[in-house]
Formats: structure tokens, C-alpha cells, sequence
């Protein structure tokens, strides 16, 4: 699986970033996902980053 991400859905900008949410105590990671740096969508929160960006790149009417 690539990790390239796709352009916005929103928006179409190029800007954007995988962020993740860590356990302050652990610093494990607790979610990952992307957001759009230009109009601030938000992919939905997946465990791992893979899973997060094979979500922001799944778009509705597409065939898999």
C-alpha cells in the first residue's frame, strides 16, 4: 500500500498531513489521521496510520 495521500475532496489542495493523537503518560499512539491543511477536513480516526490514509484516500463512487 502506497502512502501517497490524495488531493482534499473538499477543496482539491495538496496540502496535507497525517496527524496522530498520543497517551501523554506512554507515548503511544492512539489515532492517526489526515487533515487538510488548507480548509481543515478531517479524514476519519483510524488506529494506524496506514488505516488513516487508506481512509482519506477512499472516495465515494469510486471502484476499489
Amino acid at each position: 500500500m502506497s502512502g501517497e495521500l490524495k488531493s482534499c475532496p473538499f477543496c482539491g489542495d495538496q496540502n496535507k498531513l497525517v496527524a496522530t493523537c498520543t497517551d501523554e503518560v506512554t507515548a503511544l499512539v492512539l489515532n492517526n489521521w489526515v487533515s487538510c491543511e488548507n480548509c481543515d477536513a478531517e479524514g476519519p480516526i483510524k488506529k494506524s496510520r496506514a488505516d488513516a490514509i487508506a481512509a482519506w484516500n477512499t472516495r465515494a463512487g469510486e471502484k476499489a
